[in-house]
């Protein structure tokens, strides 16, 4: 924290943008909605300053086509909408879609302060958020009783936010400083202690992933702290979190064993049990609708006949707890390419910005995000909600505005 503020500008736009970056790091998991009032904030903010002429409109060629693979994503999803039934409710399905228009008022916004490195005050407020979600999970579950989710309403969400925070601040480990390499380390520990806490399965084992790309990130780093006292200090503190919350865990253990073993009986009961109802559901429904799907605002709709048909009860869900069936349902074939896009181009823009000082932090940013979601996904939500979409928008538009332009000074 302190070396953040030690370098925080003096210049008023830089050091709006500066503090935005760190905040939109640090409040994803404790502040949840937070993150999107801020987001609807920046973005009404920009299109002012914009008309008032407070910074130029200037998009770099991979900001154009981080903001256009967005608006291409949002028009399917409105263009599927309008071909599907039930019309007149579309639009109530849409106002989700803003966040995604975003980077063409934001990005320039954010290109306005060329000489911030947005990546190190994102990184430490990523690292602070991990610690945060973690002291905040060990009171809830602990202390309260409740299953963690903070500000994020969401025990689901909340886990995957303290998996992203994790990931994104325990690239501090790759720091040449002692001391920031440890807080990385830190972060990388309350990180997955947090999405432990949560106890969400789904995001429990996509912590493997993200741990293996830390470990490849800075191979050298994870040896040294490895062998350090607070790594020693760190485990301590995991088995004392391990116990406070063991009745707890062994619990949430034994209802995963009768939950696979229902699944294995064919019987859809239990939280796996109806997933894969839904997941079956869907499957028959777009069968027989792959190209343009049914519409956004006639999801679930869509796999009522299939849930039907087995009798059991038909719960209130909002989505089809895998994000690529529950897109393939809104629009089918277009819409499902078109969030495959958005998933991948901050991978993409990553891949191919110039190798500067930031190239693997940048790069390895974007995997660690866009796995954590592809993979979350499969079993929990991934857009259409606001803690999501405010996070994933950022984010990408970060990694866009941290590649330096060819002539800052030059309009498009």
């Amino acid at each position: 924290m302190a070396a953040v503020l030690a370098r925080l500008p003096q210049n008023g736009i830089d050091r709006n943008n500066y503090i935005s970056a760190f905040l939109m790091g640090a409040l994803p998991a404790v502040g949840g909605s937070v993150i999107s009032v801020l987001l609807y904030t920046f973005f009404v903010w920009a299109i002012f300053s914009l008309a008032m002429g407070r910074f130029s409109f200037r998009l770099t060629g991979s900001d154009r086509l981080l903001a256009w693979t967005f608006t291409i994503f949002a028009g399917m999803i409105v263009l599927t909408a309008f071909a599907g039934e039930n019309r007149s409710t579309a639009p109530l399905s849409f106002t989700w879609l803003l966040a995604f228009l975003s980077p063409w008022a934001i990005i320039p916004r954010l290109r306005a302060s060329p000489a911030i490195d947005y990546l190190e005050p994102y990184t430490a407020g990523a690292a602070t958020g991990a610690i945060a979600a973690c002291i905040v999970a060990l009171i809830q579950l602990s202390f309260l009783g409740i299953r963690p989710e903070a500000a994020a309403g969401n025990a689901a969400v909340f886990g995957m936010m303290a998996l992203m925070l994790m990931g994104l601040g325990g690239l501090k480990i790759g720091s040449p400083s002692r001391i920031v390499a440890l807080f990385g380390a830190v972060a990388i520990g309350a990180g997955c202690a947090a999405v432990l806490l949560s106890l969400t399965r789904g995001v429990w084992i996509v912590c493997i992933p993200v741990l293996a790309l830390l470990a490849a990130f800075a191979p050298a780093n994870v040896r040294t702290i490895a062998r350090h006292p607070v790594a020693i200090l760190g485990a301590a503190a995991a088995a004392l979190i391990t116990y406070l919350v063991q009745e707890t865990m062994d619990l949430r253990w034994q209802q995963t064993i009768n939950d696979f073993s229902l699944v294995l009986q064919e019987r859809s009961i239990g939280s796996f049990g109806e997933r894969v109802r839904l997941w079956h559901a869907a499957k028959e429904a777009i069968s027989h609708s792959p190209i343009w799907g049914y519409g956004i605002q006639n999801r679930m709709s869509a796999l009522l006949p299939t849930l039907m048909m087995d009798g059991n009860l038909i719960h209130g869900f909002t989505h089809a707890h895998n994000g690529f069936l529950s897109f393939a349902l809104d629009g089918g074939v277009l819409v499902l390419s078109a969030v495959i896009a958005v998933l991948v181009v901050p991978v993409y823009i990553a891949w191919n910005a110039p190798r500067d000082r930031n190239y693997r932090l940048r790069l390895f940013a974007a995997l660690i995000v866009t796995s954590s979601y592809a993979l979350c996904g499969m079993t929990q939500i991934m857009f259409k909600h606001d803690v999501m979409d405010s996070f994933f928008v950022f984010f990408s538009m970060l990694i866009a505005a941290s590649i330096p332009a060819a002539n800052p000074e030059t309009k498009p």
